[in-house]
């Protein structure tokens, strides 16, 4: 009798495993795969994207508007800046990985690993084996993981990005507005001799200019910084932290203390009384 009733409690578990595991490939599944539930952390990525590709055409600029000016002197940072190019593209191919993993994940997740992890469990408890129980549950919390992982770091993302916008956009704004100086004082000059009397004849000369294309390069260098931290590092340190903590909680080991008496104690507290 206890056999048939086991038999039946692990065939309705079986048939809920199931249950979930269809819930989750035909409607979860679909819900996580459809980018339009993803409205807000697309479109920040795009507003991100755009930044950065605003930064790549200002280190481009600034870097063609030094080679107008005279001697080699502000070659090393027009070199500087055209390297500060490749960054940010480094960059935009990050944050479109981003775009990209954020239906991915969720395919993944909602109707590969968590369905299959769910039809083995069903099975275990069907077959009465429960081998493999650990290794599908962890499956699943990896799974889940996997798809907050993407919405959670571009929400944290955004929360540094913000505080950093106004200087970023400052640093845009400065090296457009000193590449078009220079490039209107060269007037379409390429005599070095000419230039050279043209630009000397502007406060500070040469020399001041090439300085402020130095504070530019340093403001490309910090915006580059800020946008690799956020784009980079931050993704993979909220999947490590999501990871981390599920180890933690699956690995808390809860005792509850016996409140009964031990007979230890039940053996003194009868020498006592007598």
């Amino acid at each position: 009798m206890d056999f048939v009733m086991n038999h039946r409690k692990d065939a309705a578990a079986a048939a809920v495993l199931l249950m979930l595991a269809l819930v989750s490939f035909f409607l979860i599944g679909k819900a996580a795969t459809d980018p339009a539930n993803f409205g807000n952390t697309i479109r920040d990525l795009d507003e991100k994207s755009e930044t950065v590709m605003a930064l790549t055409g200002g280190a481009a600029a600034a870097s063609a508007a030094i080679s107008l000016l005279p001697g080699d002197a502000g070659t090393p940072i027009a070199d500087k800046l055209v390297d500060m190019s490749g960054y940010f593209m480094l960059i935009l191919s990050a944050i479109f990985l981003e775009k990209w993993l954020i239906t991915i994940t969720g395919m993944l997740a909602f109707r590969i690993l968590i369905p299959v992890a769910l039809t083995g469990l069903a099975a275990g408890r069907l077959l009465g084996r429960n081998a493999f129980r650990d290794i599908f549950i962890k499956v699943i919390c990896f799974a889940l993981v996997l798809f907050i992982t993407v919405p959670a770091g571009v929400k944290l993302s955004q929360m540094i990005d913000e505080s950093y916008q106004a200087s970023i956009e400052q640093t845009i704004k400065n090296a457009e507005d000193k590449s078009r100086d220079v490039q209107d004082a060269a007037g379409g000059e390429s005599d070095e001799g000419a230039l050279e009397k043209i630009f000397n004849s502007i406060k500070g000369g040469v020399t001041e200019q090439i300085e402020r294309f130095r504070d530019i390069l340093s403001d490309f260098v910090e915006a580059a910084a800020v946008l690799i931290v956020t784009s980079c590092v931050i993704p993979l340190a909220v999947m490590l932290f999501f990871i981390w903590l599920i180890k933690m909680i699956a690995g808390v080991n809860i005792t509850i203390p016996d409140m009964r008496m031990s007979e230890k104690f039940k053996g003194l507290r009868a020498t006592k009384e007598e």
